[in-house]
């Protein structure tokens, strides 16, 4: 794809969400340069499973990308830090909270440099409000922007989704905005500074919980398949959540012919491996087939 061909990118990110922007920002077309200190992105050496090699978890997040070693700390780092900045139309980073600034590089500076460059960086909680100093990593954005309170089983402790809606949605939403920004310079010739917070991103993710939690003001939940009355505050978790509208129409899709009510509380249609295999080997009939072809269908594990 080249969407994005003739975009120069300098990503001074590292770890997860950073990385997650740039990489998909690369996969579109655009040139970024991974610029490393000299001892490189901690997860070159995190969860490593070859000896002497990057890590899975390095490469999957880095794979489509140029890389350049700099020791910002010296004048002649700095030099070429700065001569980059005049070749490139984004610049990203997530350091902790005022590394940049403290190296002599604020937002004003290099604006200063490249007037036309767009400046991404990713905070845990901004860069601005009482929670500016801290730092944040997967579990703390979960857990600050409301994702954990509403994930687990009923009356259970709080769970941390597999999903890595901290780092790679926060890494998401700065795409979003990066390519806002570069449409915008088009129209003005500036680049601007485009900030998100992981909490933030997490809240964002977590909207559909925020108007659950509005509606208990007002009334129960009837959708939720666990008990729910006006005014019990808290959010039911979201193994319980799933509707009944939507198991209406999921159910009859997949084999399921019934909402499904089990102890455990999960209320929502699945299937085992066997069934799953048997099922979905089965002809279907024409009568039943989509426009685009066969459908493979599975029947509730219950």
């Amino acid at each position: 794809m080249e969407a994005l061909k003739g975009i120069r990118i300098l990503d001074m990110s590292h770890v997860q969400a950073g990385p997650t922007c740039s990489q998909l920002l690369a996969w579109m077309g655009a040139d970024v340069i991974k610029f490393e200190n000299p001892q490189g992105d901690a997860t070159r050496a995190q969860l490593r499973d070859v000896p002497n090699a990057d890590s899975l978890y390095f490469t999957m997040l880095n794979c489509n990308k140029r890389s350049i070693t700099v020791n910002m700390k010296t004048a002649e780092g700095k030099q070429v830090f700065v001569e980059l900045l005049g070749k490139c139309d984004i610049i990203m980073e997530n350091f902790g909270p005022g590394v940049l600034d403290r190296l002599g590089f604020t937002w004003e500076k290099i604006h200063q440099i490249n007037p036309r460059i767009v400046m991404g960086s990713i905070k845990g909680f901004g860069s601005s409000g009482p929670y500016a100093d801290f730092k944040a990593y997967e579990n703390v954005a979960q857990a600050m922007g409301g994702s954990m309170s509403t994930t687990g089983v009923p009356e259970g402790p709080p769970f941390v989704t597999g999903a890595q809606i901290g780092d790679s949605g926060t890494g998401l939403h700065l795409a979003i905005g990066l390519l806002a920004a570069l449409h915008q310079r088009d129209r003005t010739g500036k680049g601007q500074y485009v900030e998100v917070a992981m909490m933030d991103g997490v809240m964002n993710l977590c909207r559909v919980k925020f108007r659950d939690h509005q509606r208990l003001t007002r009334q129960s939940l009837s959708e939720y398949s666990v008990s729910t009355k006006q005014g019990m505050g808290a959010v039911p978790r979201a193994a319980s959540s799933a509707t009944r509208s939507t198991a209406s129409r999921t159910g009859p899709t997949i084999g399921c012919t019934s909402w499904c009510r089990r102890p455990c509380g999960r209320g929502s249609p699945t299937a085992s491996g066997p069934i799953w295999r048997r099922r979905a080997s089965r002809p279907i009939p024409a009568s039943r087939r989509s426009p685009i072809g066969a459908r493979t269908r599975m029947t509730c594990g219950r």
